[in-house]
């Protein structure tokens, strides 16, 4: 009896850390994913799904972008309602290198490495 219940009492620290280690990885995407104007925190099922359209989103704006010859062109193309004036002074902007991944050009930073948990 004794060694039974030790084991659930195991088992149900491991559950705890699982669940704890799931929380603080959506705790970190809830920090990293866009809400427009939303007082209250996400459910889980809300992040995940502001997560997948946010990289959908993201996947649109990479591919559009490399269908141009340049950053320019698609500032062009997206910003010309808006005045030559307004976007003007970004479209002059001095461009990072061509040789730079877009991610790195249009976002500015690497991305943290996630680790799967097993």
């Amino acid at each position: 009896l004794e060694s039974a219940a030790r084991r659930r009492l195991a088992a149900n620290a491991r559950e705890r850390r699982r669940m704890q280690g799931l929380n603080t990885a959506f705790d970190r995407l809830r920090r990293v994913v866009p809400q427009w104007g939303q007082d209250k925190k996400l459910s889980k099922y809300e992040t995940l799904q502001m997560a997948l359209s946010y990289i959908m989103a993201l996947t649109r704006i990479l591919a559009e972008a490399e269908r141009f010859g340049s950053e320019r062109d698609w500032v062009n193309l997206h910003c010309e309602h808006f005045g030559r004036d307004h976007y003007l002074p970004f479209a002059g902007a001095k461009l990072p290198a061509e040789t730079e991944p877009y991610g790195q050009r249009l976002f500015g930073f690497q991305p943290e490495p996630f680790q799967m948990a097993s």
